[in-house]
């Protein structure tokens, strides 16, 4: 039987790529900023429209029943975002390749790490990170000024025309151009890198002898049992569960006597259309959490098991050529390849499962 989440992914899959498609920096921030306000709007809706008379209350806006109201739909929100998540999650690591073969590589590549790894990321490895991450910065400000100067600006600066030099140390464009060519000189990158403020993630050693979510996990061979306690922890699950539901389904299960239910029909009606709303929402959010177990899975777990690689690969082949090791050690270390097919091993799944 196929499970229904790996059809849910699958779904996913052509959602999450049609997105991708049309990603960018500017359409990300602006359809944050619809979202923002979209979210605005419910909340509004919720708490001020009346559905019956459809007509706003806007002094509902400064009581506290307005902000209560809003505060527990937010913590439901909430609660069934993350609910998604953990309904997709083990699907989502199971099926995930990417992620299974950088462990692999990275349980191969760890095991031959010496005690000059410390000495290679200080003093190697994030210095020429720092540096091409100053040298990115220094990019992006030749091209905004690109994106402020005229095209004639351009062309003036690009020429190597002699009589045209005098024209050139005159023109804004070409004097803030040059400042900017000046410093991405490696003479003033080399002398200046210290002191230079970047932006960039500075990798810690240390972090290569902890798990990928720095936590220490319990490892060894489980050889005891107890059944009763794994009773009781499944019964408590169900007790949880149960007493949500049973919160529900008398929130919802309203009863009315011969003489409340004519007075009482407009009023519950409109209960009926805020408690759908209200479900709506949970659901909404619910599948949101779904689509993001596996950007979470991406940001937490594969590009850190990407990077870690990234850095063992640059350590090798610097050992390689310092001499450390010869050419027929560096191909066995880093040209590993796994033979299987490329997924998680049972043990590896649960280690996941359980951060």
């Amino acid at each position: 039987m196929i499970n229904p989440f790996e059809k849910i992914s699958q779904a996913n899959d052509l959602v999450v790529g049609a997105v991708g498609l049309a990603a960018s920096k500017k359409e990300f921030i602006g359809k944050q900023i619809i979202n923002t306000f979209l979210l605005f709007i419910i909340l509004l809706v919720f708490g001020c429209l009346d559905f019956a008379t459809l007509t706003f209350h806007f002094e509902y806006l400064i009581s506290v029943s307005y902000w209560m109201t809003t505060l527990s739909k937010t913590i439901a929100g909430v609660c069934a975002f993350n609910i998604g998540i953990n309904l997709m999650w083990e699907t989502e690591l199971r099926k995930n390749k990417i992620l299974a073969a950088a462990i692999k590589l990275y349980e191969h590549l760890i095991q031959y790490k010496t005690d000059d790894f410390e000495y290679f990321v200080v003093h190697i490895f994030n210095p020429k990170e720092k540096t091409k991450a100053y040298i990115s910065q220094v990019n992006r400000k030749i091209y905004f000024l690109n994106r402020l100067s005229r095209p004639k600006d351009r062309l003036l600066y690009s020429s190597d025309l002699p009589e045209r030099q005098v024209e050139k140390e005159k023109n804004w464009y070409c004097i803030r151009r040059k400042e900017l060519e000046d410093l991405k000189n490696p003479e003033f990158i080399e002398k200046n890198l210290d002191s230079l403020k970047v932006r960039y993630i500075m990798v810690d050693p240390a972090v290569f002898d902890l798990e990928i979510d720095g936590s220490a996990v319990i490892t060894g061979v489980k050889t005891r049992g107890n059944v009763q306690l794994g009773k009781a922890k499944s019964s408590t699950n169900v007790v949880l569960s149960m007493v949500g539901v049973s919160m529900f389904l008398t929130a919802v299960g309203l009863e009315f006597n011969q003489e409340q239910f004519a007075s009482q029909m407009v009023a519950f009606w409109h209960y009926v259309l805020k408690c759908a709303t209200d479900v709506g929402i949970v659901l909404w959010q619910t599948y949101r959490g779904m689509l993001n177990s596996r950007k979470i899975i991406s940001q937490e777990y594969t590009q850190p098991y990407t990077g870690r690689n990234r850095v063992l690969k640059d350590y090798y082949r610097w050992r390689f050529d310092e001499g450390k090791i010869t050419q027929e050690q560096y191909d066995s270390i880093v040209k590993f390849q796994e033979e299987i097919e490329v997924e998680l091993t049972p043990e590896e799944l649960k280690q996941l499962k359980g951060k």
